[in-house]
Parts: structure tokens; C-alpha cells; sequence
């Protein structure tokens, strides 16, 4: 069973997506936190409900949410971050192979993950951020 706060925790964290997806909020999701504990862990289920949250959301008449990856890595990073889990949000893109078009994603990273912060889902080679 999903605890009720990490029910909050994931609710919260989908509702105040698109309003950190702009500016400086954005460029805070694409640099590692200050602080974090890569032993912490978000509670069982914050993470899908905060995803799934994302995509109910963007079924909303005139809604500001969309049901994509960079919606869903934002709202999952928030949620990972109130919980102290050093999280980042990276962005990536590739050359589609049948039709030569630029592919983005994006995708969250977390502190201790075995993968690589380099390593993308799909191939797609992450964007560096300049200071």
C-alpha cells in the first residue's frame, strides 16, 4: 500500500511541474543539488504517482501540463529532491535513424545509480549545461 504522504509528495510535485520548467527553476533541475543523502530514498509509489499525476493533469482543457518525458522527469525529480535523494533532470537528443530527425528526451538521474549520469535511455547524448 502507497503511504498517504507519498501520495502528497507525488501530487505536489506533478501540479508545480510546468512552473519549473522555465528560467532559472529549469537550470536547477539540470545541475546536481547542493545537498542530498545518496542513501535516501522517496517512500514506495511517490515517483508513479507524481508521473501518472503528470499525465492526468495534461488531459485538461487548456491545461499547462503535457504528458512527456520532460513534464514526467520534472515532477519525478521534485519528488526525489523533497525526500533529500540528490536527483537531476538531464536532456538529451539523437538523429533519428529512418528520417534524420533531431529526437529529444529527457530522464532523471540519481546519485549512486549504477548507470552512468552519461548514460541515456535510447541513445540520445546528453546536452552539457554551461555555467
Amino acid at each position: 500500500m502507497i503511504r498517504p504522504d507519498a501520495v502528497l509528495a507525488g501530487a505536489w510535485a506533478a501540479l508545480r511541474a510546468p512552473w519549473w520548467l522555465e528560467g532559472e527553476r529549469l537550470a536547477a533541475l539540470l545541475r546536481p543539488p547542493a545537498d542530498g543523502n545518496a542513501e535516501a530514498s522517496a517512500p514506495r509509489g511517490a515517483v508513479g504517482v507524481a508521473v501518472r499525476a503528470v499525465g492526468v493533469l495534461a488531459r485538461l482543457p487548456r491545461s499547462p501540463w503535457r504528458n512527456t518525458c520532460l513534464y514526467q522527469s520534472a515532477a519525478e525529480c521534485l519528488v526525489l529532491r523533497r525526500y533529500g535523494v540528490p536527483a537531476l533532470v538531464r536532456i538529451g537528443a539523437r538523429r533519428d535513424d529512418a528520417g534524420g530527425e533531431i529526437l529529444a528526451h529527457a530522464w532523471v538521474v540519481r546519485a549512486g545509480d549504477p548507470a552512468s549520469p552519461d548514460a541515456s535511455p535510447g541513445g540520445h547524448t546528453p546536452l552539457v549545461l554551461r555555467a
